[in-house]
């Protein structure tokens, strides 16, 4: 709970602000004049500003407006008002209160799954079948293993910055030099005992203080009780949180619970990548998520280079003149950093890039994800499904003429939101 001063200073700004809004009648030229047309000064300085600092590794006043669409809720001041007043929490609200998760496997899951339905000979993971080389004149591209793929339209998923670098074409090497992104690191830590109290049932926790380096904490034994071994499971101590040696290197039984913390790095934000699990436990210490005597028996970190794809003020400069020039060569670059575009970026925006990108190509569908992500974040999808079979060869993978696929409308069609949309609902609760 905030302290009385800065929840006054809180309510302050957020009047002031919806009498700002009131009158505008300009857009907000970047981030940080959007935080502060829409929460005002006191929930700007006291959260927004140092929060979003943490996440995307880069100043609010470098990052435009527009990828916010419908991602992120606007405060109630009415409701905010009265929360303080009745010292009550708010629940129950943004576009990601309810979520699906699957019990096992994590996110993983679900993309393993999916590759278990493609013939083996389709399949080139691993280094032997990373590109190597594109070669846009011949359209043939090169794998690690020294083999060649022949195409007519090429759908790539890769960065973009790293596809123009795979082509060899120095406009697009320069042009994607105007793009700008993060690296994400992830932390897991496991612990020995039962969940604390203090952090009951929630899924996520934010930090915008600087006691602690990560800024998102994600407590993924709350999700399924098969995100950790089993209580009867013996496992060693591997250290106490503070850095001690435990008092036996036995294995003993649980119960078991886990963290997952996630660390944003740029040139802007550097980061001490050698001390950085030490300090992000550190950092659970400072932040009380454990005590300085809890079990430690697991350990994780992984570095992902291109981390977050940051919606800076260059962004759609590039991108307008980057995603036409590959189209102009029969390339659709789409998916998280294909197309660069954070606010469709997450996994299910990147499954459907490629599926709307297949379905341009063959019939001339229009991709809705890509050129209009207002529209699909402010909707549930009901008619995009996948009635047919995944088992390939099979007679009911054969038999289209009997499935019911809802197709969109070609891309020579006019497409805009219907009044009344409403966002999907979301706490975060897990279904």
């Amino acid at each position: 709970m905030l302290p009385k001063e800065d929840q006054v200073k809180c309510v302050d700004g957020l009047i002031d602000a919806a009498l700002e809004c009131r009158v505008a009648n300009t857009k907000p030229k970047n981030f940080d004049e959007w935080i502060m047309r829409m929460t005002g000064e006191g929930v700007a300085n006291i959260f927004m500003r140092p929060y979003n600092f943490k996440v995307w590794a880069v100043p609010t006043t470098k990052m435009q407006a527009e990828w916010l669409g419908e991602r992120v809720a606007a405060p109630d001041v009415k409701k905010v008002v009265s929360n303080v007043i009745l010292n009550k929490v708010a629940g129950n609200w943004g576009p990601n209160a309810t979520f699906r998760f699957p019990a096992r496997d994590g996110t993983g899951g679900i993309w393993i799954a999916v590759s278990n339905t493609l013939p083996e000979e389709k399949k080139r993971y691993g280094k032997h079948g990373a590109v190597t080389r594109v070669d846009a004149e011949k359209k043939l591209v090169t794998l690690g293993d020294g083999t060649t793929v022949g195409y007519g339209k090429l759908v790539n998923t890769m960065a973009i910055d790293q596809l123009a670098e795979k082509m060899g074409n120095d406009e697009l090497v320069q042009l994607s030099k105007g793009l700008y992104y993060s690296s994400t690191h992830v932390i897991g830590v496991g612990l020995r005992g039962a969940r604390p109290d203090r952090i009951g049932d929630k899924c996520w926790l934010y930090f915008p203080e600087d006691n602690c380096p990560f800024y998102r904490a994600t407590i993924f034994s709350n999700y399924s009780p098969y995100n950790q071994p089993r209580d009867d499971v013996k496992l060693p101590t591997l250290y106490l949180a503070n850095g001690q040696k435990a008092a036996s290197s036995e294995a003993k039984e649980g119960p078991y619970w886990s963290i997952m913390l996630e660390v944003s790095q740029s040139t802007m934000k550097p980061v001490d990548e050698e001390n950085l699990l030490k300090d992000c436990i550190q950092g659970l210490i400072n932040t009380e998520m454990i005590m300085p005597e809890d079990e430690i028996v697991s350990t994780y970190h992984r570095k992902f280079d291109h981390g977050y794809p940051t919606p800076s003020l260059e962004r759609e400069g590039v991108l307008k003149q980057m995603l036409p020039k590959l189209l102009d060569m029969g390339i659709y670059s789409r998916g998280r950093f294909g197309s660069w575009r954070y606010e469709v970026g997450n996994q299910d925006h990147s499954f459907m890039l490629g599926v709307e990108a297949v379905d341009n190509i063959v019939n001339g569908a229009v991709e809705l994800t890509l050129n209009y992500p207002d529209f699909v974040n402010s909707r549930a999808n009901t008619e995009r499904r996948l009635d047919a079979s995944f088992d390939f060869g099979s007679a009911a993978s054969k038999a289209t003429t009997s499935i019911n696929i809802p197709t969109r409308e070609r891309s020579g069609s006019k497409v805009s939101a219907p009044n009344g949309l409403h966002a999907r609902q979301g706490s975060k609760s897990i279904q």
